[in-house]
């Protein structure tokens, strides 16, 4: 009798335990944003910083847009080179290919970066660029901050 109690006690537990993972998944869905949300809370996050009137965020949003998917898709390349998982027998050689290939890449994100910055400071004025441009590293320092404690706190 004391076994099959035991038995439906950690039934029971394994089921609670199942349930509130379920719903503390649930939660982690609810919280995630659409990409189109991060992108309109970076956009007011960095207008604002910055100081953009609303014609100078017509004119700065799609260029700085632009830069950016062109260096995520660079940045997507380097991220598979740093995914692989050369073979037990790769040399030296090998590995300093993939390494000059990552630099090539990061040196691309770079020169788009240069050009990109370059029509945004003749857009709006070049204070307003600096402004925007630490108020992005504001913006994900804090969106990583929120996610740390997030994650610390369990949700």
């Amino acid at each position: 009798m004391n076994m099959m109690k035991s038995y439906i006690r950690l039934l029971l537990s394994a089921c609670l335990l199942l349930a509130s993972l379920s719903a503390s998944a649930q939660m982690h869905k609810e919280k995630r944003i659409s990409p189109e949300e991060f992108r309109a809370k970076t956009e007011a996050f960095i207008g604002s910083k910055a100081g953009f009137t609303a014609e100078e965020a017509q004119k700065f949003f799609p260029i700085y847009h632009e830069m950016k998917g062109k260096q995520w898709k660079i940045m997507q390349e380097v991220g598979k080179l740093k995914q692989q998982k050369p073979g037990f027998t790769s040399t030296d050689k090998e590995y300093a290919a993939i390494v000059s290939e990552i630099k090539d890449l990061n040196v691309q994100i770079a020169q788009i970066e240069e050009t990109y910055y370059k029509r945004m400071c003749k857009a709006v004025p070049a204070k307003k660029v600096f402004m925007a441009m630490q108020a992005e590293d504001d913006f994900h320092r804090q969106a990583l901050s929120r996610f740390n404690h997030d994650r610390r706190r369990g949700k």
